[in-house]
């Protein structure tokens, strides 16, 4: 009898409790969120993050941007690019939309237009035989189309204002100046991308026309004399280059409402700092090549018509880092996961059992010493 190789099971675990179905039931609680949440934890994937020297030389990238104008029409606004090279993209088209917007910020149902659109000619003095147009002292040369004497005002650098004046724009339907499309309470809305080189650039949206004259980027605007415009805009995109999984884009969803008077019209510059990202997930062998970017805003008011000398529009004037951010997702291990599900339940076990041993013991424990004694 005095040795026995089955020990007897201690008293506080043979005696049912209240107090001790109630911590069994918490402790089975507590074991099942820590494993649901160990579990969650464990199909998430670990992201590793690695910082190298962006080597890559010579590639283009795609700027993706969603923008509405609330308060200016369609016609009315240019997209140009323009970078550290030299390289030039006035009134760019390709890869772009603009679609017409309601006072209510409603799409207009209509066809989609373009800022370079233009209506068919009706007629040329090209077409009539033995036909010498004017060129409006710009040149000595003939100007039979409309496209002629304005590439003629282009070259001589003088800005042509208006074109119900010119006889081959009246004859070939585009004497339409530009302020005649001019309709407060509509919008626009311009959305797709645009192809840039990867280096120190920038690009604008802004009213006017723009043309290249002797190596120089000149705006027109003296069509909008006797317009008040409005650059009020929210942005509800901007990214550079394809998307991945997590990635946070700070213009997104900025708002700017121009005040009214001339103080609300001016440059609205957003500073981007680009930071090459490539991303590959842990079930696709695919990288993708991304960026990632921080933003300073600044605004200067500016009215050219009324002596300022700023060009009014969105500019978004970004610079490329030499860093190059390499994100890779990876797979937990399985075995960590069941370590860690048995270190729950040893854990919660070992708790639920030091509490239980207390709320039996402490109670006797007082009432003996609260006992008379017997001499």
């Amino acid at each position: 009898r005095a040795l026995d190789a089955f020990p007897k099971t201690m008293e506080d675990a043979r005696i049912k409790t209240a107090s001790g179905g109630i911590l069994s039931l918490l402790s089975l609680t507590v074991i099942v969120i820590l494993f649901i949440s160990e579990f969650i934890a464990f199909l998430s994937p670990e992201r590793h993050v690695e910082l190298r020297v962006d080597v890559s030389r010579g590639e283009s990238l795609k700027v993706y941007i969603d923008i509405d104008f609330p308060r200016i029409n369609c016609e009315l606004l240019g997209i140009d690019a323009l970078d550290a090279t030299g390289n030039i993209q006035l009134e760019i088209t390709n890869g772009l939309t603009k679609t017409r917007l309601d006072k209510f910020g409603k799409v207009v149902p209509t066809r989609k237009v373009f800022p370079a659109e233009r209506k068919k000619p009706i007629r040329s003095l090209s077409n009539e035989p033995s036909a010498c147009g004017s060129c409006y002292g710009a040149t000595d040369g003939c100007c039979n189309t409309c496209s002629d004497v304005q590439d003629a005002y282009r070259t001589r650098g003088w800005v042509l204002t208006s074109l119900e004046s010119i006889e081959q724009c009246v004859k070939e339907g585009k004497h339409m100046n530009i302020t005649s499309t001019y309709r407060p309470g509509e919008g626009c809305k311009i959305d797709g991308f645009i192809q840039v080189s990867k280096v120190q650039g920038n690009f604008h949206i802004s009213p006017g026309h723009t043309f290249e004259s002797h190596g120089r980027q000149m705006h027109d605007m003296s069509a909008f004399r006797e317009s008040q415009l409005d650059l009020s805009h929210t942005i509800h995109s901007l990214s550079f280059g394809d998307a991945y999984p997590g990635q946070l884009n700070p213009l997104d969803g900025v708002e700017k409402v121009a005040g009214n008077g001339p103080e609300g019209l001016g440059m609205y510059e957003y500073f981007v700092k680009v930071v090459p990202t490539s991303f590959k997930g842990r079930f696709n062998s695919h990288v993708i090549k991304s960026n990632q970017y921080s933003v300073t805003e600044f605004f200067r008011a500016s009215d050219p018509v009324k002596g300022g000398n700023l060009l009014p529009g969105v500019f978004i004037i970004y610079d490329m880092s030499p860093i190059l951010l390499v994100f890779t997702e990876r797979q937990k291990s399985f075995f960590h996961f069941i370590v860690q599900f048995f270190a729950i339940i040893g854990g919660v076990y070992s708790i639920s059992c030091i509490i239980d041993s207390g709320i039996y013991h402490l109670p006797r424990m007082i009432k003996k010493k609260n006992a008379p004694k017997l001499f």
